[in-house]
């Protein structure tokens, strides 16, 4: 009698063999854990797709570019129009680029920006691979035959763009707001720290540039833009946005932000996790430094270096993503990303901006009492903005995942 599992050695073996060896750093032991999976069950263009990137990262541009062939194919489902397609074309436009193909590429990227007018990072690698005066192949235009790098290997001097001003600084990157000559645009400039792009922190490389395919992948007004791409100057070019982190704007004001602000701030972010996790992802690390202002009150998630894709193969680990502070009750028990801790990170900054303080402290994390549920009297400070406004956050925050819900659209009005 069959029990439901699957026999050992099994897709979701493998699979999940594959998400094991790629969090341990180990993306040659992925790649065959992939292609064993392949060879059973060459129509998982969710596998292919992972598989592909796993080699382009590791620098088989061949072998990423033959693992994709069969999603150009006509009848698997993989149309430029559709998700798996779009992200397929997407990374053969990347490949076309590295190799120097750049008539190919800007076709490649040209058919995306036909699918979707608002792609923007199909609209800067176009608009840099065919500038105003140039051929359409671009071999006759008085430009090289090769795509520009953002930065030059020594991170100092640039071809493209003009750095103004250091902006940010993290334990992975430098961000700079920088001037895309090009394109006459500000943008944010992301640049890897030189170190972690060793060969012994491959590990580091690798998930700087998940990052970027995940965001670029993202169009929604919430979300920051990912302009551009480039793996060799270890750098992203991102939608510059003027306004500050939230953080700041959290450390100009005493005590809680006004009403207006607070609802107008807890729309955004709800309708955007509405949208990521409709498209699969979940961001894993919110928190008022990773929330950008357009002004206040009209919020912008970014950062998306803990970003996983829901139903991906994880492991339970006691190693908790994420930063404590704004971690969901589960994570501290080993449970992973999902998008109820999402939510839960919403709560706890909502909580923060209503009361002027973090929902835990360091020293509550230190005495274990930062899972424990919202006390009656925090309660009742949110209770000031009003009891629909308390049951949110309350809801949140809840201890039990399941009953952390985004409201619908019409309810999101009302608060």
């Amino acid at each position: 009698m069959s029990t439901g599992e699957p026999p050992a050695g099994g897709p979701a073996d493998l699979l999940a063999e594959a998400e094991r060896a790629e969090r341990a750093g180990d993306l040659v032991g992925a790649a065959i854990a992939l292609r064993n999976h392949l060879e059973r069950h060459g129509d998982d263009g969710p596998a292919r797709l992972r598989f592909a990137r796993l080699l382009l990262s590791s620098g088989e541009r061949a072998a990423a570019r033959q693992a994709l062939a069969p999603l150009e194919d006509a009848g698997t489902g993989a149309e430029v129009g559709s998700p798996l397609g779009r992200q397929a074309e997407r990374l053969l436009a990347e490949i076309d680029e590295a190799e120097g193909a750049t008539s190919s590429a800007a076709l490649r990227w040209e058919r995306l920006l036909a699918d979707d007018i608002d792609d923007l990072q199909a609209r800067a690698r176009l608009a840099r691979l065919r500038p105003a005066g140039a051929t359409a192949g671009l071999e006759g235009g008085g430009r090289p035959d090769r795509a520009e790098t953002l930065v030059s290997p020594e991170g100092v001097e640039t071809l493209r763009f003009r750095l103004l001003r250091e902006i940010g600084r993290g334990a992975t990157a430098t961000v700079y707001l920088a001037r895309d000559e090009t394109l006459a645009l500000t943008v944010a400039l992301k640049v890897l720290h030189p170190q972690l792009a060793e060969a012994r922190r491959s590990d580091a490389l690798r998930r700087f540039f998940a990052e970027a395919r995940l965001a670029a992948a993202i169009r929604h007004p919430g979300a920051v833009a990912i302009y551009d791409v480039d793996e060799t100057a270890r750098a992203l070019a991102m939608e510059w946005i003027p306004g500050g982190t939230l953080r700041t704007r959290l450390r100009e004001i005493s005590g809680g932000l006004q009403r207006a602000e607070l609802t107008a701030t807890a729309r955004g972010l709800l309708t955007t996790l509405k949208y990521l996790h409709g498209r699969g992802i979940v961001h894993g690390d919110l928190k008022p430094s990773n929330l950008l202002l357009r002004a206040p009150g009209e919020v912008v998630i970014a950062d998306f270096g803990a970003a996983e894709l829901i139903g991906a193969t994880r492991v339970a680990t006691t190693d908790a993503g994420g930063t404590p502070l704004y971690l969901a009750p589960e994570q501290f028990r080993g449970a992973p990303s999902s998008p109820a801790t999402d939510l839960y990170a919403v709560g706890a900054v909502l909580f923060e901006m209503s009361v002027g303080h973090p929902l835990r402290s360091h020293a509550s994390l230190v005495r274990g009492s930062a899972i424990e549920p919202l006390a009656a009297d925090r309660r009742d400070r949110l209770a000031a903005y009003g009891p629909r406004w308390r049951d949110l956050i309350v809801a949140l925050l809840s201890p039990d995942p399941a009953a952390r819900k985004i409201p619908a659209a019409s309810d999101l009005s009302k608060y």
